[in-house]
């Protein structure tokens, strides 16, 4: 700045002191940015410690209670703390060229004053060469595999987070690798080339011993304690003397023992106080419960993509039979959209035809066994007798089930895979064509896999969601139903970016497809709910549950034209605009698409149902309770956009969805 822009800073300065001694205060208007190309005004509003004053509401709802915002007051002290905010945060992000100045507008009528920032970017500094001190006495193989998962890119900028995000994964590696004290030294030394725009990085560690596993010491408490032997948990526990210490398995291994129900809290960590030479001990530490327990529940689900509001009650039996098998004999209800039944017709008009009330009735067993075959895979047998009661049909399904789940370490690609087979009898009613019945037997072997790096279940801010599932079906010919074969393959993903550097703005998006090919027989010997239905508070929200099905005419039982059953082709798809505000309270703004179709070959870019609305969250320590507020965008039904379609009613236009944790 020049000698006079500083005199008039100064003056300026200096007025807005005296005005503040003779108790005139000016709010804080606004701050605006200019020169930003790379980063949002939003970012660097987080960034700074300056906030302009809150919207008059805020203030007006504050003057008499506890709630809003008070007023915030121009303070020229302030200004040399966001600008040092600013600098440390463009060179955290290789602007090391970055300049910055500032300029202000006082409004003396209005008692208000309007900040502006002036940013003068440069070109940034792109990665240069990457060295890691304090790992040279390292095993040549281990060295050589860290060095290769966390190469720099040279052709990225520079960011700090990218180094903190790899200095986190040397810590791991040596960490899973017998370094039980590696750390960082809180040093990194970073060279600059001011002639390339290079930046060398240099990050310095310190090992420690390399380690092996001693014994495992098992401290346990709680009503059931004298009830479970230690053998049993250290082989649950999978953990082996002799073995090298590794952090993860430590993780998975204390999974293992909390899915056995036994815990009430378990911990397993290495006892860095009994090390003695390159040997380790492991306690531990675990809260076991009583082994029989007998409780009631309310539940609440988002089954058949539609919230569900019901009772529960179940029987747990721990250690079932020794092994630390887990016996559970549980039976509940859900009402589907329960905001919409009409309760006063439900009482005077009960009955199996009667659609006042929809939503399931469960019954079912299961065992749980957390080692089969001698190998750390979780197998779980159960069976169950379900009713899915829906608009135009009643599916009452019986079955039986066997799950092995396979442990998988997190830092792979596919980080969950299990298999299943089942056998299962199902029993269709189609209300809308005298009550006819359709049996179906079905023998059926299916895998899952997925594989996730979202960063968080209840409100995830990076990563993605992925999962495959493949499933092979054999239907025998029963009651009014032929034979069939089938395969069905889904694949869904999610992704998520933070647009903010505080994590509350986030932009998600979701793409599901589905396809099911009979390999003999007919698609209409295919069980119900084998098929695929769109629609719902967790799939496309203009349209109720399970409400998009294809047209045209389909062949089940000798019936045509029963447009209630679901397709053997599915797309569906999201986008979603999140923002959490105030801790616990949040809104989203989102377009849903997709449908379903007797087939891929009779998809259509016009058959695609599309919806668009705006969401309301409120975020517990449990999950995330969810309104959202949809309308039919485009209605593939009779080909419409909402403004040829409008209700002159306006909520006939709305669909209403409630909902546990995010709609994906």
């Amino acid at each position: 700045m020049s000698f006079k822009q500083n005199i008039l800073v100064f003056i300026f300065v200096f007025s807005i002191q005296m005005f503040a001694q003779s108790g005139m205060q000016f709010e804080l208007n606004s701050i605006k940015f200019s020169g930003n190309n790379s980063f949002s005004s939003s970012t660097l509003q987080d960034v700074i410690y300056s906030q302009p004053t809150p919207w008059w509401f805020w203030k007006f709802l504050n003057s008499f209670t506890s709630l809003g915002k008070e007023p915030v007051y121009f303070d020229s002290t302030n200004i040399q703390i966001d600008l040092n905010a600013l600098r440390d945060y463009y060179n955290s992000n290789g602007f090391f060229n970055a300049s910055f100045s500032y300029k202000y507008e006082i409004d003396t009528a209005h008692k208000k004053v309007d900040l502006a920032y002036l940013i003068y970017e440069n070109r940034p500094f792109t990665f240069g060469k990457l060295k890691l001190t304090g790992l040279d006495n390292l095993p040549r193989i281990l060295y050589d595999n860290i060095y290769g998962d966390i190469s720099l890119d040279t052709t990225k900028r520079f960011s700090e987070r990218i180094i903190q995000d790899n200095t986190n994964k040397v810590i791991s590696d040596l960490r899973n690798n017998g370094y039980m004290f590696a750390k960082y030294n809180d040093t990194t030394i970073i060279i600059k080339d001011t002639a390339h725009l290079k930046a060398d990085v240099d990050i310095f560690f310190s090992l420690g011993n390399n380690y092996v596993i001693d014994t495992i010491l098992i401290n346990k408490t709680g009503e059931g304690a004298h009830l479970v032997e230690d053998g049993l948990l250290r082989d649950i526990s999978g953990i082996k003397s002799g073995e090298t210490y590794d952090l993860d398995e430590l993780r998975r291994s204390t999974v293992r023992l909390y899915r056995t129900g036994l815990f009430n809290s378990v911990l397993l960590s290495g006892a860095e106080n009994d090390t003695t030479d390159s040997k380790v001990p492991i306690r531990l530490d675990g809260t076991i419960g009583l082994m029989n327990e007998l409780s009631p529940e309310v539940i609440l689900n988002n089954q058949q993509s539609a919230f569900n509001v019901g009772l529960g009650f179940s029987y747990i039996r721990k250690n079932f039979l020794g092994d630390a098998r887990k016996l559970t004999i549980s039976s509940s209800f859900g009402v589907q959209d329960i905001f919409r039944a009409d309760f006063n017709n439900f009482v005077r008009k009960f009955s199996f035809r009667d659609t006042t009330l929809l939503g399931y009735v469960d019954s079912r067993i299961i065992i749980d066994q957390p080692y089969v075959f001698e190998k750390p895979i979780f197998g779980t047998w159960e069976t169950y007798a379900t009713i899915n009661k829906q608009q135009d049909y009643n599916n009452t399904v019986y079955g039986s089930k066997v799950t092995l789940e396979f442990e998988l370490p997190t830092y792979t690609f596919i980080n969950h895979l299990s298999t299943s087979y089942t056998v299962e009898q199902s029993n269709e009613v189609y209300r809308t064509y005298n009550d006819s019945l359709s049996t179906k037997l079905i023998s059926d072997i299916a895998a899952d896999a997925a594989s996730t790096t979202a960063d968080n279940i209840l409100f995830p801010t990076r990563g993605y969601n992925l999962s495959f599932h493949v499933e092979e079906g054999n239907s025998f010919r029963q009651k009014n139903s032929g034979a069939a074969g089938f395969y069905k393959l889904q694949i869904g993903g999610s992704y998520y970016i933070s647009l903010d550097r505080t994590l509350n703005s986030i932009a998600a998006f979701k793409l599901k497809l589905g396809n099911i090919q009979v390999f003999y027989g007919n698609f209409s010997s295919v069980p119900i709910n084998r098929t695929f239905y769109a629609g719902g508070s967790t799939s496309i929200r203009g349209w109720r549950s399970n409400e998009l099905v294809p047209e045209g005419s389909q062949i089940v039982s000798g019936i045509q034209g029963t447009s209630f059953v679901g397709g053997s082709f599915l797309i569906e798809g999201s986008f979603e605009y999140r923002h959490r505000f105030l801790e616990n309270l949040g809104f989203a703004l989102f377009t849903d698409y997709g449908n379903t179709w007797l087939g891929y070959n009779q998809f259509s870019w016009n058959g695609l149902a599309i919806a668009t609305g705006l969401g309301f969250r409120y975020y517990t320590p449990v999950a995330p309770f969810r309104i959202d507020l949809a309308v039919k965008f485009y209605d593939p039904k009779n080909k419409s956009f909402i403004w040829q379609n409008w209700n002159q009613h306006f909520f006939n236009n709305i669909e209403l969805n409630f909902g546990l944790g995010e709609a994906f």
